[in-house]
């Protein structure tokens, strides 16, 4: 079965969703929808596109069908210690003053919500088996949800491949993985027991269910799942997190997703390297004048600082680093924080979410200044200048890319997509039939850094849909 449909067809579609689970498509991720909707097409038993497609846009989905929908069209990439530094934060900050003000109760619950394939509640686990001394005499409970069912059977399962522990330390592997017989890693029985895992669909009205408890909730995960609903619904989830949250309770979202707008009745707090939620009880007064409260050394060394503190630090520190401003200043952010690799990424691709590509492209290419061998940093420029229109020059850095690493897949496959579009089925054929090749040395469940959590197997089924494609015209 292939995705045949007009841009009329998507935008309809596209509307359907975004009114019936909140997910949105923008343009640029339409032929990764296209694709999916192929596959969501044969589970409901279909086996002609266009029929499911008018089927889907006449019919009212009930939950269960709902849940379906969702779970083929989120992302489930992710992997162990994700955002390091956010977990420093949690272990070397959060941790001990909660552990401290939760001495006599000794319990503590945390949420990963939107916790895919599992990665995210155990990197939890294991920091709260690292940070909690006596840990068997604390009630910790940790609750893992997401609406894709599958993705909850590969994180109840607890065995993953190589790929999940790209970028986490080496201790983490091997101090809570066993590898068994067909090369693969179980998480130790200690580190799974402390996770529950559960279907949840962030749609739902009242939050504090899926705790498994009426009790508010001390810390709520809630990363890279923001940034795929629509403003609408990412207000209302962001409600319902607050409302979760117990009184000076945590919430982590990833940096992409920082946002003074969405978050209002709660207080930034800035960690080194990473930017944290509080719930501190009083409404701070958000504008964009104002920043974190500024953490510079453990908790367990340094009074927690107050909301009235943060007042006495600069006013325009969350603007500089964030790429925030006053609507009515019309200034682009000039200060973008490169303290490292993984910091430049994170602040350019936050410029280019937030439409300041010229200053996204600038910083870029400082980056690769610093950072000539990093073929990360070429794609993410060539990312940037399609945005910009400059197709030609995103050519000329994707193939910088694959000049520094001849076997970078997703240079190789953008590419691809970029002379297919183009009309040049030669070029287009030859990085394909390339990324088809270096595709072979993966697993099917593998994904790729930049891939938009697109999996092995699905970048596989696109190329071959698009050679196809070129074979038919």
């Amino acid at each position: 079965m292939k995705a045949n449909l007009t841009d009329n067809e998507l935008s309809m579609v596209c509307e359907v969703i975004a009114s019936r689970i909140g997910l949105r498509f923008p343009v640029e991720r339409r032929p990764m929808l296209s694709h999916n909707l192929v596959s969501v097409a044969g589970e409901f038993g279909y086996n002609n596109i266009n029929e499911f497609i008018q089927w889907l846009l006449s019919t009212p989905l009930n939950n269960e069908q709902l849940e379906i929908l969702a779970a083929h069209l989120t992302i489930t990439e992710t992997y162990f210690w994700r955002e390091p530094r956010v977990f420093t934060a949690l272990t070397d900050f959060i941790l001990p003053e909660l552990i401290k003000s939760k001495k006599r109760e000794k319990s503590i619950k945390i949420w990963s919500a939107g916790c895919s394939t599992g990665e995210e509640p155990y990197s939890i686990a294991i920091a709260l088996h690292k940070t909690i001394p006596k840990i068997k005499d604390w009630n910790i409970a940790i609750l893992a949800t997401d609406i894709n069912a599958k993705a909850l059977i590969k994180a109840k399962a607890g065995i993953y491949n190589q790929w999940s522990f790209r970028n986490s330390p080496p201790w983490l592997k091997r101090t809570y993985f066993h590898r068994n017989q067909d090369g693969k890693y179980e998480i130790i029985p200690e580190i799974r027991k402390m996770v529950t895992f559960s279907g949840f669909s962030l749609a739902e009205k009242n939050y504090l269910p899926a705790s498994g408890s009426i009790d508010p909730i001390d810390i709520i995960f809630c990363r890279n799942v923001l940034m795929y609903f629509t403003d609408e619904w990412a207000g209302k989830i962001s409600q319902n997190l607050f409302h979760s949250l117990s009184e000076e309770g945590w919430l982590i979202v990833s940096s992409c997703e920082l946002s003074p707008q969405l978050f209002q009745k709660l207080t930034p707090v800035n960690f080194p390297g990473a930017i944290l939620y509080r719930k501190t009880g009083k409404e701070p007064a958000h504008s964009f004048s104002v920043h974190p409260i500024e953490i510079q050394e453990p908790l367990s060394d340094i009074a927690f600082l107050t909301t009235e503190a943060s007042a006495k630090v600069a006013a325009h520190s969350f603007r500089q680093a964030f790429g925030e401003q006053r609507k009515e200043e019309h200034q682009s952010p000039k200060n973008i924080p490169a303290e490292s690799y993984a910091e430049k990424i994170d602040a350019i691709r936050l410029l280019a979410g937030k439409g300041y590509l010229a200053e996204a492209l600038s910083a870029c290419n400082e980056a690769i200044a610093s950072y000539k061998l990093a073929p990360g940093l070429y794609f993410l420029r060539a990312s940037i200048l399609q945005e910009m229109d400059k197709g030609g020059e995103a050519i000329k850095s994707l193939k910088q890319a694959i000049y520094i690493d001849p076997e970078y897949i997703m240079g190789h496959f953008t590419l691809g997509n970029l002379f297919f579009r183009q009309g040049n089925t030669k070029n287009a054929k030859r990085y394909f039939n390339n990324a088809l090749d270096l595709l072979n040395n993966g697993t099917n469940d593998d994904i790729f850094p930049e891939s938009e959590g697109l999996s092995v197997k699905h970048i596989r089924d696109i190329i071959l849909t698009s050679l196809q494609k070129q074979e038919s015209i």
